[in-house]
């Protein structure tokens, strides 16, 4: 009986002498959540680039971009380019499908083929797009950022 009681003691205090342990948000859906909020800011590359680290690398089309603040400058610099192509702002749809997520404390690493659909004014859409993509994320301050990212034909 008293064994009881002590060991039931010595149970309570430890209990209360543990640290409270940090409660987090699922890491995969707060990843997976920044990729749709990259996706869907496809025609707002300023605020696009708000989830994107300085030090990104982005590979596709065979290059390989390492300085973000260039980076940027060449996607807007083509995006107004085809903006004025088109003759005004196209609508576009992006899609994420089959995105597979790993965790590894605080970096994600993620595979994914993003559909796109365009419609440049008072045209037809064109027909979809397809591309494979990969991205490094880091979470720094609780906040996921894309560290890296190649994309690549889908082969469709």
């Amino acid at each position: 009986m008293i064994v009881k009681k002590v060991s039931k003691l010595i149970l309570m205090s430890t209990l209360v002498c543990l640290p409270a342990m940090p409660v987090y948000a699922d890491d995969e859906d707060d990843v997976l959540a920044v990729i749709h909020q990259w996706a869907a800011l496809e025609q707002d590359l300023e605020a696009q680039a708000e989830l994107v680290r300085d030090d990104r690398v982005q590979i596709g089309g065979g290059v390989r971009q390492s300085n973000q603040a260039q980076n940027l400058a060449v996607q807007l610099m083509n995006y107004e380019a085809m903006v004025d192509s088109m003759g005004g702002e196209p609508d576009m749809m992006v899609r994420i499908e089959s995105p597979l997520i790993r965790i590894y404390d605080n970096t994600a690493v993620t595979s994914f083929v993003r559909l796109f659909n365009i419609s440049p004014p008072g045209e037809r859409a064109s027909p979809v797009s397809a591309a494979w993509f990969s991205m490094v994320l880091i979470k720094e301050g609780g906040e996921w950022k894309i560290a890296h990212h190649h994309v690549s034909n889908h082969g469709t």
